[in-house]
């Protein structure tokens, strides 16, 4: 098995959305969206390929660009948080989105390598930080905490079952309205350069 992380081409859609449809919920994205994702400058999305398998799609990871306000509006963040109020509404910032990955792929630190590949990209592009969402199921730990530990991810606030109004399947609750939780984490880049503000 070998696995390459690179950004995601026309040719990948039909696996890219087939993991999405089967790991996250079916028509998650549509395949006109991804198209629209692959056209979108500020949008990024990446996939895990195996290149002994046919170069096969086994993982995908959406990130993407934008101001403050909207960034903070996908994440169905409604109060502004204080950390947050140093960046202007209009400021752009990375944020982590989506990642679905085959079952046979997992625990084999794709996700850990999309959050720390895409930093610097995202840096480049002219984020101050990164923002991202996290499940945190029912009476449990939060799935990817070490790797959010470890790509410098510091959480900001709990949001109470974000997600319970939209129907779409989820992995860890397994319910068609999720009844999980989530924590709202931030990524800072020192304005100098590639490093977290402390």
């Amino acid at each position: 098995m070998r696995l390459v992380v690179r950004e995601a081409e026309q040719k990948d859609l039909t696996q890219i959305k087939y993991l999405f449809d089967n790991y996250i919920s079916q028509d998650f994205y549509t395949l006109e969206e991804l198209e629209d994702m692959l056209r979108r400058e500020d949008d990024l999305l990446y996939v895990a390929a195996d290149e002994d398998e046919d170069n096969k799609v086994v993982s995908c990871f959406y990130a993407f660009l934008s101001p403050l306000d909207e960034a903070l509006r996908v994440l169905h963040i409604h109060d502004k948080p204080d950390v947050l109020h140093k960046y202007a509404e209009n400021e752009r910032v990375g944020v982590y989105k989506t990642t679905a990955t085959d079952p046979e792929y997992r625990k084999r630190g794709l996700f850990s390598d999309f959050m720390t590949d895409l930093q610097p990209v995202l840096r480049n592009k002219g984020a101050a930080a990164i923002l991202t969402t996290a499940l945190r199921p029912f009476g449990k730990e939060i799935p990817f905490l070490k790797t959010l530990k470890e790509t410098a991810f510091v959480p900001i606030q709990t949001l109470s079952r974000p997600w319970a109004e939209k129907k779409g399947y989820c992995p860890y609750c397994r319910q068609d309205y999720c009844i999980c939780d989530a924590v709202f984490y931030i990524r800072e880049f020192d304005r100098e350069g590639d490093q977290e503000r402390v």
